[in-house]
């Protein structure tokens, strides 16, 4: 991956600006933190910043969003839809980091939520999502375990950014990959291990597997 000194500028001003919040977010707080008893206060801290700053972050990520989001299109390395996601990609990483010690994988979906993915309800995400703020995840579908979502590749010397959606109902197994552009439509459903190059369609009710994947099952009629 290519990187220049904007990457470094813009990164670092972002993650500086979380830093700044959270700490003088604890400087108020302080005060009140007194009033724990002593073997407990150095865990609460440490609680507390990791909210703080994971909080933080989805915060300042959501405005830069509003003002500069991320589009998706066929870009060169040059092109500052690429940079706007490295950048998007550094700061998120660590406050990610910091909040996941506050989301269990029953309440995963509202985690990748409040990084920018549009999720239903009744869903369920036993993977990784690896760009949020270009993935839909509709009612009652289903992650698997190991399963990773991203919505971004490198080929050559092009960066693609593509939407992914998993439609209502649908399953992607466990340890499965989908690349940036595929849509699993409703009821679909991806067999474990499989992989879903970019861009493709899975139809509604359809069962896929392989690597790469394609059809194994038609919809029931």
């Amino acid at each position: 991956m290519e990187t220049d000194a904007s990457d470094y500028v813009y990164s670092s001003a972002l993650i500086g600006l979380v830093l700044a919040a959270t700490v003088s977010v604890l400087w108020v707080a302080q005060r009140w933190l007194e009033a724990i008893p002593g073997p407990y206060l150095s865990i609460a801290l440490v609680l507390l910043f990791a909210l703080l700053y994971g909080g933080f972050t989805a915060l300042v990520l959501a405005a830069v969003s509003a003002w500069l989001p991320l589009r998706e299109g066929d870009y060169t390395m040059d092109h500052p839809q690429f940079t706007l996601w490295k950048v998007h990609q550094v700061v998120a990483e660590l406050g990610k980091a910091a909040l996941s010690l506050f989301f269990p994988v029953f309440i995963r979906p509202a985690f990748y939520a409040l990084f920018g993915a549009r999720v239903g309800s009744r869903v369920a995400v036993g993977g990784k999502i690896v760009d949020p703020r270009l993935t839909v995840l509709e009612d009652g579908c289903i992650l698997g375990e190991g399963s990773i979502v991203t919505s971004h590749t490198m080929v050559r010397d092009r960066f693609i950014l593509r939407e992914v959606r998993i439609g209502r109902g649908a399953t992607v197994g466990v340890g499965c990959i989908v690349m940036p552009g595929v849509c699993v439509g409703p009821g679909a459903v991806v067999l474990p291990g499989s992989v879903l190059r970019t861009n493709t369609h899975v139809p509604e009710g359809e069962t896929w597997g392989g690597a790469p994947a394609i059809c194994i099952r038609d919809a029931p009629q």
